[in-house]
């Protein structure tokens, strides 16, 4: 961990304690966002894709049924955590900080919201940002192998009590189809198929669309609270 030491410290980013309620133990380093959230930052190998995820096409005899009785189809099991975004005070100051700090690159901005990818190949962004009055999670996202297991997992949800979201859809800025959960606490799991990927090789263009022609191209009506903090919310 020295190297990273070094390395935040070239790019002027002081250390700071861990939190009283870390369960982490003592190695790795942690930073403050900023926003004032801690980051801890721990050794460990790559587990972002090296390439994009395989597309599986649905092949099939003509005469064959295509769909399964309902009820009998096994449950969605997400392969991977695909990244998060996060609300914060400034898009600058975080796009900025995650730059310095781990060599995060982005991949496209619009309005409020900008996107982050790997410099060593990742999936169109690792970590994303929302602009808010402070931090707070906006939502997780986990890789399915399917629209199909997007609607079958979207279907699990809703007969568990979680109907509240919104999707199915299919996002401009990374291009995957998605459902999003929304959780007790009002930020949203998504499920997510079908991401743009970056290379390590690619000079990646960035864009910057206006808000309206860059969340999704097309889904349902988006909730009207989709983009509070509620962690912050006082009301």
């Amino acid at each position: 961990m020295q190297r990273w030491r070094d390395h935040l410290d070239l790019k002027g980013i002081a250390e700071i304690k861990a939190p009283l309620e870390s369960d982490v133990g003592s190695k790795g380093i942690w930073i403050a966002t900023p926003d004032g959230l801690p980051v801890h930052l721990g050794p460990g190998e790559k587990n972002s894709p090296d390439h994009r995820d395989t597309v599986i096409p649905t092949r099939r005899h003509s005469i064959e049924r295509g769909a399964p009785l309902r009820g009998t189809t096994p449950p969605t099991r997400p392969t991977r955590l695909a990244h998060i975004l996060m609300f914060t005070r400034s898009l600058h100051a975080s796009i900025d900080f995650f730059t310095k700090a781990l060599g995060l690159r982005l991949s496209d901005h619009s309005g409020g919201v900008a996107f982050m990818h790997g410099a060593h190949g990742s999936d169109h962004h690792l970590l994303a940002f929302a602009q808010s009055d402070g931090y707070g999670l906006h939502h997780s996202a986990w890789t399915v192998a399917s629209v199909d297991e997007i609607g079958l997992g979207s279907e699990r949800m809703i007969q568990q009590g979680y109907a509240r979201g919104w999707g199915l859809g299919r996002h401009v800025l990374g291009s995957n189809y998605f459902r999003y959960i929304r959780d007790p606490w009002g930020s949203y799991a998504e499920y997510s198929f079908d991401i743009d990927f970056v290379p390590a090789s690619t000079d990646w263009e960035v864009w910057s669309p206006p808000p309206e022609n860059s969340l999704y191209i097309w889904g349902p009506e988006v909730p009207p609270d989709f983009v509070r903090n509620y962690e912050t919310a006082t009301d």
